[in-house]
């Protein structure tokens, strides 16, 4: 049923990546040739950014109150990294089409080249790639209800509640803490702010969705493409015992050589755009984490609870995703570096060993994303947020008792 649902944005040009593309095409974050959608597309998300904007004008306003203050940064915190990813693709938009375009013919080299073994790999890793993309859009999707749903349980909830609300004791509850020029306590501005945030809400959530998928797919075959060039590498000086000619071997080397220094190329094009993306996120998410354990430990409302929750959990499922992506791909590059010395490479001749080990000077230079200039998309970095966000929830803690 999921998959029957997802078929309609499949791309028989783009058998990877098809439907991230038009995914991110529907979104807004990729557009044609066409100035008219290109201007459309930068509005929508304008628009986004000028939310944005309203959240720390009300973030300002209620500085003096230290709940409100982390229970508006917790959302703000995952707005603002949503209009970054936005933004990241609008402006660097040729470099995404570079590397768009070279994992679709990547990709497609590898289905047009493939035997039994590399067969295995390639259905492998767009197996995964589809489940992913399923996956994360159902853990997006739960908190878009979770962050939806939270204002209307509590108020639905409570008849007590909903008397103090209709007295004006206590304001009108909302998904979002933004600040609006009319007010937002009292219909009909209550009503218009509800649907403005819903509206926001779905664009955030569809935003974020679309990015983050579409990267873990990119470093899913950035790790992927390793694999293939660890078989070529232990095949390429001959299999089953038997050594190849120069010929071959000479072919096959500069087949190897070929796909590693675009692959390299084409990595480094991709960390030059996400790598600042990542940087804000890991800055970003540090606060949220932060903000949304100590939130979660002190309020007692439980639809507060349960939102703050699910922010929390998929605030560090998300930065686990991509370091642990990342990670995979350092260590496929340093599995692959070793591949030749797996090969026949004993069995071969004078000129053969000489190319082989050429070849490994190549392969050791090691695929490494970053998250900034000042740390690697790894999981000790994951681990390290982790300590750097508890460390600041002890501090925040400390002060508030």
């Amino acid at each position: 049923m999921i998959e029957q649902f997802f078929s309609f944005l499949d791309d028989p040009d783009r058998i990877l990546f098809g439907r991230n593309y038009r995914l991110l095409s529907k979104i807004g974050m990729l557009y044609g040739e066409s100035v008219i959608e290109k201007y459309l597309k930068m509005t929508l998300h304008a628009v986004g950014t000028l939310f944005i904007i309203s959240q720390y004008v009300e973030l300002y306003i209620i500085r003096s109150d230290l709940d409100m203050v982390l229970t508006n940064l917790t959302i703000t915190t995952q707005s603002t990294i949503c209009v970054i990813k936005a933004w990241s693709f609008l402006l660097c938009q040729d470099k995404w089409r570079q590397v768009i375009d070279y994992i679709t013919e990547a990709d497609k080299y590898e289905r047009d080249n493939q035997d039994k073994t590399k067969k295995n790999i390639i259905k492998s890793y767009t197996t995964y790639s589809r489940r992913l993309n399923y996956v994360y859009w159902f853990m997006a999707f739960s908190t878009l209800v979770a962050i939806c749903g939270a204002p209307t349980m509590k108020y639905m909830t409570s008849r007590v509640y909903r008397e103090k609300v209709r007295n004006g004791t206590v304001p009108f509850p909302h998904i979002f803490s933004a600040w609006v020029p009319f007010d937002k306590t009292r219909p009909p501005g209550c009503w218009i702010t509800a649907a403005w945030h819903l509206a926001v809400c779905i664009y955030g959530v569809t935003t974020v969705g679309a990015y983050d998928c579409s990267i873990m797919v990119m470093l899913a075959f950035f790790g992927a493409r390793f694999d293939l060039m660890s078989i070529r590498c232990r095949e390429m000086l001959g299999t089953d015992g038997k050594v190849v000619n120069d010929e071959d071997s000479d072919k096959a080397l500069r087949e190897i050589h070929g796909i590693h220094v675009l692959h390299l190329k084409y990595s480094k094009v991709f960390n030059s755009v996400s790598s600042p993306v990542m940087f804000c996120y890991i800055i970003m998410c540090s606060l949220m984490i932060c903000a949304s354990a100590f939130q979660v430990a002190t309020t007692t409302d439980a639809a507060t609870k349960i939102l703050l929750m699910e922010f929390l959990i998929f605030g560090v499922i998300q930065l686990l995703l991509f370091c642990w992506h990342s990670d995979q791909v350092l260590q496929k590059s340093q599995v692959a570096e070793m591949e030749p010395y797996n090969s026949l490479w004993w069995a071969a001749n004078l000129r053969q060993r000489k190319n082989m080990i050429l070849l490994q000077g190549q392969l050791r230079i090691n695929l490494n994303f970053t998250a900034g200039p000042f740390t690697n998309l790894t999981l000790p970095t994951f681990v390290t947020v982790l300590k750097g966000a508890y460390s600041y929830y002890t501090m925040v803690r400390q002060n508030k008792d």
